[in-house]
């Protein structure tokens, strides 16, 4: 049997890759092994990092959720107080108001005594003014010297 030139290529072939099989697939092996165990340790780490992310986004998730209610208890405290400042405002202002009205009141009825005192003292001016007068235009001298000498007897009785 004689094998031409096609024959002792694929012979050559064959050889060949029984060999590269041999001596190259051990190597060939290991890298891919140490490829494949690269991206084992890469896709772990991966899957570490990912869980570390998970948990550091529940976790502010959960400080989230705390800081709205917080606030959200801070505003209601701080309506609260509004409110309660309202209502104290309003009842000061009323207590406020009550206390001038009853202080103008008092004015009033100070103005008003003090107005009678001064009416009475213009009357009383008045009437020994005229009084003064009437007695001056009506008596004379002797009846004066008179009127004082009876004023002072009904005195000493």
């Amino acid at each position: 049997m004689v094998i031409n030139e096609a024959g002792w290529v694929a012979f050559g072939f064959i050889i060949f890759c029984i060999i590269a099989w041999r001596y190259g697939a051990k190597p060939f092996v290991d890298v891919l092994e140490s490829r494949a165990n690269e991206v084992k340790e890469k896709l772990a780490e991966a899957e570490t990092l990912r869980n570390e992310a998970k948990e550091v986004l529940n976790n502010y998730k959960i400080l989230q959720q705390e800081a709205a209610e917080e606030a959200k208890n801070i505003i209601l405290r701080a309506e609260e107080n509004a409110k309660h400042l309202q209502k104290s405002a309003e009842e000061n202002t009323k207590k406020l108001i009550l206390r001038q009205e009853e202080q103008i009141k008092q004015k009033i009825k100070a103005a008003e005594k003090q107005a009678l005192i001064d009416v009475k003292n213009i009357v009383v001016d008045l009437s020994i003014a005229a009084s003064q007068e009437c007695l001056t235009n009506e008596i004379d001298q002797k009846k004066s010297n008179d009127l004082i000498l009876e004023s002072s007897k009904n005195l000493t009785i």
